[in-house]
């Protein structure tokens, strides 16, 4: 890059050439100058203006001296344009344009390419035509300077320099993107003065105490503005120190002319009066830097808990004690094959934190016994949803990711090629050289895409077979594996307590049990079904399974919309579910079962609120003959809810009633009701039932329908009495769910045609505002099954009558009772109400109105009046009989019917209440001999050893598809539970085994703690792989780490055992912890999660001969790095102590020159001093006015405003930020005044 293209950003700071009060001097020098009266240039005597300005022109100039730079055509046109007077010039020549000759950024332009040809003036001089001619601009100011030639020539471009500092850690900030503080500054300067502009850029007005280092590197315009001091140290190539006798050189004596300089500056400690580098200096011992002793050292750090982060530490232990591994990111090989542009990959980024841990983990020096991965985590975070927070995870989740993470931002395949997955012809299946030759083309398959160090060392080779049972086609498939995973042979099986509910009665002992289920834990609901069944030698037909949440229920098994039959059991039934099996007989053409609730109003009667209690039951009814039929609806809930308490209900239920039985009542028995025509026709009640509970109808019908639909009507017991049945339907068809659960509970509502015979409510109803079943009877119906209510409300009334002395027949009486039924027979009234979400808090605000609402559904309307009273009065007229006849055989039960018991508050004390009442807690089990031997048995199992071969055994046996997971037969053209048998083909080098302890990999349950013994030396693999090449091998193995688990639910907590093959020891890592293990067979417990095998190999390193080869180059290759770090090391340690030693110098010069002057304000670097420095050449300090050649008076006060200037600009530009990548070339000369260039070149100037 030529030094034209140097300055080129308009935020760059500039040495003090052009500001605004160097203008402003320059015009006051000019005017004090010893020139010609002023009045001589105002008349029109052109000529002696001209020869004053060719005696400035002629003015001679020397290095340093500043100079004014103009267009060409400006300075011609003042001694050449054809004018008469000065007053003429200003018009036929113009303004000075200082725009034309500078770039946007203030800066010239190159030379041969200005846009106007330029020339260089004394200010004096620029500053006469200015005043005369008018300026358009700031003045462009620079300085005459010596190149190496000697030649005097303008500065056009002055160095320019570029800010570094160091950081006292070994990484930077992630704040350090920042770009860099940059400044220009002319050739002619001294280092003091440089020390002074760095000072006001970085520090303002809180100067400190710095050190200025020169550096160049390889891409030394990618080093951030803060530089790590491992990375200064370590990594920069080339750096040389400011010396303290260099101070009042200038900076062109030491080479530095233009071009573009990298400087890093170094900031004493002012607590400790020490440098970040002297720091780093201390703590390193060079005896450590060679081969053996780094690669002999370290291995014994811990890793920090982040939260949660146990999982991940770990997994890491393990696989940075790996010695392959770790030589390849410890030798820093990654790089070269570091693919950035990977689109499956992560930018590399994975990769490099990964070594940057490692290194951190193995480099020598660290004065912890800990590190803490936080840089680490973050990196994985961004990349992976799963491990971007701080939950507790799975360690072999995150080892698997990892790898692959890591093999994929290190693939060394660029442009991955489409590859089809290769088939084994039929003919060829019994073939064994076809199966091999098939395993070939796999794996070369697998290379062309994937290829990496993980893949040279991890990856292995599955083979899959699938035998169809119907065609006994054979398939034959490879698949690449980077861990082994070994269910271990034991008993899986899934364990669940149900309820048995047996409403048949003849199944069971006791009609509530409940019943411990085993089955393996790849079983499914079907398979459950068939286990019930079997064990209560019950029919499937009969058998419906409901999820139970507070007594209601929650979800329907067995609806047709259900996943049911597509999730494992385990799935489908979690350990906390509460799940009923109901055994319920019935004719799915002719009957109807219908779902019962019972609820009762709850103990703070202040909120008038009711609540389910005990389990939800069935009653099953004929939809001819019982669906319409109140009086058996009632006797069927009534020997229902038998079931659910201890109580004798029968005998309690008479006790309370406290009336005497009779086993036929007559209409006689209903005087106020009775009617000549249901005389002798109407005789309900049996004396050896109960009469509320199990009446039986016997009558035969009549014209009117009144016999047998009422043949529970009692005339001192209404069928209020105990409970009222209510009812709830659903006519809506959407999704419903129960927001308080989740969203588990399905939808049960089904196309006609394909619904689950049971129906049950999608949603859980308000139980305070649902109507009476006995609303739906006509009226002279719902009178005879609530007699007592009736005969009360006439009574009711007729005292009222005469207290009032009102014999009006056509006044109503109303009597508000809770247990009162509406006597308006209209069916009109749509009595389903809105599905309501109970566990919504936005619904009681509506309490009152609801409850206004069954007010109105309960109340009692008008009473017949005195006419119908009356017993032997005519009959109804034809109409009202027609009408009357057409309502007794209205529809009380459908499909979309839930029935609710809403229990008095005295019965359900009496019969449920106390806890020793209720059937359905505190169950007896039914006996299952076969699963407590089962039990038992995998106890024992638990608590065994099996043998790590076993596992491979087991890995191998035959298994076949469940009805979920059927294979895809191509020549039946069917899906097949087809035979599937797992064999290991190949192993990688390492071999990394998962020993499956958990069914779910994430939910840390049902963990299987038994001891797997395995082998610490010389696990023998060539029982477990088919591969014919692999057998002709030694597939011995050695175990180099164990990832342990320990716990069980809830996540438990992580740790590693590993061999640290730096010092051959092994060592036990609890996160931050490390201790050692005297034994490694201490590793052998029930808590080995993930082990870790090499292959034996004749060689130090597994992988084969490109791995080896790749890591013996790399080994020389950090060899040589060693060496050129101690370089570097030995390089800076020695410029400090020259640094230190003149320090030292000056310091005691200054000292004698105090005590023989006994002055305090003596200048250390002034002329004396410099006299007395014998070994720095005069040839290096810019020459002084007595030196120079002897100038007029005006061009000697142009060197003192050239001085004072200078101080006045040494602040120049703070705070501008340069683009953080600028390409320079760096060719400044070193003189041996110890500022040597890092080239080592040099321009022969300087001491000889």
């Amino acid at each position: 890059m030529s030094d034209e293209d140097i300055v080129s950003d308009a935020n760059i700071s500039t040495m003090p050439l052009n500001d605004a009060s160097q203008q402003a001097d320059v015009g006051e020098l000019v005017a004090s100058q010893s020139v010609p009266d002023a009045d001589l240039l105002t008349k029109n005597d052109l000529d002696n203006a001209r020869n004053v300005w060719r005696q400035l022109l002629a003015q001679p100039l020397q290095a340093g001296d500043l100079v004014a730079v103009m267009a060409v055509a400006v300075v011609d046109g003042a001694f050449a344009a054809p004018v008469t007077s000065v007053a003429e010039l200003a018009g036929e020549i113009g303004k000075v344009d200082n725009t034309a000759i500078v770039d946007q950024n203030g800066n010239l332009f190159p030379e041969g390419s200005e846009l106007v040809p330029t020339t260089y003036v004394v200010p004096e001089l620029y500053n006469e035509l200015a005043k005369l001619l008018g300026v358009v601009g700031e003045p462009v100011m620079r300085v005459m300077v010596a190149d190496q030639d000697g030649s005097l020539v303008l500065e056009r471009y002055a160095p320019y320099f570029i800010i570094h500092t160091l950081s006292k850690g070994s990484v930077a900030s992630r704040g350090n993107l920042h770009s860099k503080t940059a400044f220009l500054l002319s050739q002619t300067k001294t280092f003091r003065e440089l020390m002074e502009v760095i000072q006001a850029h970085l520090f303002k007005n809180r100067p400190s105490t710095i050190r200025v280092w020169f550096i160049t590197t390889e891409n030394v315009e990618d080093l951030p503005s803060i530089i790590p001091t491992s990375v200064f140290i370590n990594k920069v190539q080339y750096k040389k120190l400011v010396v303290p006798k260099v101070m009042d050189l200038s900076l062109q004596s030491q080479g530095i002319r233009s071009s573009r300089l990298h400087l890093v500056v170094e900031v004493m400690d002012k607590t400790t009066k020490r440098y970040p580098v002297d720091v780093a200096l201390a703590t390193t011992d060079l005896d450590l830097l060679d081969l053996k002793s780094v690669t002999t050292t370290g291995g014994n750090l811990g890793l920090s808990n982040l939260g949660n982060t146990c999982y991940m530490n770990s997994a890491l232990q393990c696989l940075v004690h790996l010695p392959e591994i770790n030589y390849y990111f410890f030798f820093d090989l990654y790089e070269k094959e570091l693919n950035r542009s990977n689109p499956l990959g992560n930018k590399g980024e994975v990769a490099v934190a990964f070594s940057n841990l490692l290194h951190k983990l193995f480099d020598v020096g660290i004065s912890t016994s800990y590190v803490t991965p936080r840089e680490f985590k973050y990196t994985i975070g961004r990349y992976s949803s799963m491990f971007h927070g701080y939950q507790q995870q799975d360690s072999q989740e995150f080892l698997s990711w990892l790898l692959d993470a890591l093999h994929e931002d290190l693939n060394r395949i660029q442009n991955k090629p489409y590859c089809e997955k290769p088939e084994l012809k039929d003919e060829d299946v019994n073939n064994p050289q076809a199966v091999v030759d098939l395993a070939n083309q796999c794996w070369q398959q697998h290379k062309l895409r994937n290829d990496s160090i993980i893949v040279d060392l991890f990856t292995g080779l599955y083979q899959s077979t699938l035998v169809c049972p119907t065609c006994d086609k054979k398939s034959i498939t490879f698949d690449p594996f980077n861990d082994l995973t070994l269910p271990l042979p034991v008993n899986k099986k899934w364990y669940h307590e149900f309820t048995i509910v047996d409403l048949s009665g003849k199944y069971t002992d006791l009609p509530i049990l409940k019943l411990e289920v085993e089955l393996t834990k790849s079983s499914n609901f079907d398979d459950l079904l068939a286990y019930l069944s079997s064990f209560l030698k019950a029919p499937k037909e009969e058998l419906f399974l409901f999820e139970i949440f507070r007594n209601f229920f929650y979800k329907n098994f067995q609806d047709i919309r259900s996943n049911s039959k597509f999730l494992p059991i385990t799935e489908l039934i979690t350990d906390g579910d509460t799940v009923l099996v109901y055994i319920i007989p019935h004719n799915p053409e002719a009957d109807i079962v219908v779902p019962v609730i019972n609820v009762t109003q709850d103990e703070d009667k202040s909120y008038n609120i009711r609540e389910a209690f005990g389990i939800p039951l069935f009653v099953v009814l004929d939809k001819e003959t019982e669906s319409n039929s109140f009086g058996t609806v009632r006797q069927k809930v009534e020997q229902a809810v038998k079931i659910l308490s201890r109580v004798d209900l029968e005998s309690k239920y008479s006790e309370i009633k406290g009336e005497p039985n009779q086993r036929y009542y007559s209409a006689k028995d209903f005087p106020l009701l009775n009617k000549p025509e249901l005389e002798d026709t109407v005789m309900v009640g049996d004396s050896t039932d109960s009469p509320g509970i199990a009446a039986t109808s016997v009558s035969e019908s009549s014209d009117d329908g009144y016999d047998s639909d009422i043949s529970l009507a009692q005339p001192h017991l209404g069928a209020s009495f105990g409970f009222e049945i209510k009812y709830y339907e659903e006519t809506f068809t959407k999704h419903s769910q129960f927001r308080g659960m989740g969203s588990r509970f399905a939808h049960n509502s089904t196309p006609a045609g394909q619904s689950s015979f049971v129906n049950i409510p999608h949603s859980r109803p308000q139980f305070d505002s649902l109507p009476s079943l006995a609303s739906k009877l006509p009226k002279l119906k719902r009178d005879y099954y609530h007699y007592p209510d009736y005969v009360a409300n006439l009574k009711l009334k007729e005292k009222e009558t005469e207290d009032e002395g009102v014999s009006d027949e056509n006044e109503y009486v109303l009597v508000d009772r809770a247990n009162e039924i509406t006597p308006d027979d209209t069916n009109s009234v749509n009595h389903s109400l809105p599905d309501v979400d109970t566990d919504s808090d936005s619904n009681w605000d509506n309490v009152n109105t609801l409850f206004a609402s069954v007010d109105q559904l309960s109340s009692v309307g008008p009473p017949v009046n005195d006419s119908d009273r009356e017993v032997n009065s005519d009959a109804p007229s034809p109409q009202e009989a027609s009408a009357e006849k057409s309502d007794n055989h209205v529809e009380l039960i459908n499909s979309k019917t839930t029935l609710i018991l809403d229990w008095d508050p005295e019965i359900f004390n009496s019969f449920f209440k106390d806890l020793e009442h209720q059937a359905w807690e505190n169950l007896n089990s039914i006996p299952n001999p076969e699963l407590a031997e089962n039990k038992r048995q995998l106890a024992l199992q638990q608590k065994s050893t099996v043998s790590l071969y076993d596992c491979f055994r087991n890995f191998s046996t035959p298994e076949v598809l469940g009805d979920q997971d059927l294979w895809y037969c191509p020549r039946c053209k069917e899906h097949r539970r087809a035979t599937k048998t797992i064999q290991i083909w190949s192993t990688g080098d390492l071999l990394t085994i998962h020993l499956k302890r958990f069914q779910s990999a994430r939910s840390f349950s049902d963990k299987i703690s038994m001891v797997v013994d395995f082998p610490i030396e010389g696990l023998d693999m060539s029982e477990f792989v088919m591969s014919s090449e692999a057998n002709n091998q030694d597939l011995i193995y050695d175990l180099v780490a164990v990832d342990n688990h320990y716990g069980g639910l809830g996540g438990g907590h992580y740790t590693a055992s590993a061999m640290n093959f730096r010092d051959n020891k092994w060592y036990y890592f609890n996160d931050g912890r490390v201790t050692p293990i005297d034994d490694p067979k201490e590793c052998i417990t029930g808590a080995a999660y993930l082990l870790f095998y090499k292959k034996r190999s004749s060689t130090r390193f597994a992988g084969g001969d490109s791995v080896r080869e790749l890591l013996n180059q790399g080994r020389a290759a950090f060899e040589a790095k060693l060496t050129s770090l101690k370089d570097l090391l030995l390089q800076v340690r020695g410029e400090i102590d020259e640094y230190n030693k003149q320090q030292a110098e000056i310091a005691e010069a200054s000292k004698k020159k105090e005590e023989s002057s006994n002055s305090d304000d003596d200048d250390l670097y002034g002329d004396s001093e410099s006299k007395a420095e014998s070994n720095i050449s005069t040839s290096e300090i810019p020459q002084s006015k007595a030196t120079k050649k002897s100038r007029s008076p005006m061009a000697e006060q142009a060197m003192e405003f050239e001085f004072e200037n200078q101080r006045k600009q040494r602040l120049i530009s703070k705070d501008i930020d340069l683009p953080r990548s600028v390409n320079i070339n760096l060719g400044y000369s070193s003189s041996v005044s110890n500022l040597a260039s890092p080239n080592g070149s040099s321009d022969g100037e300087g001491d000889e």
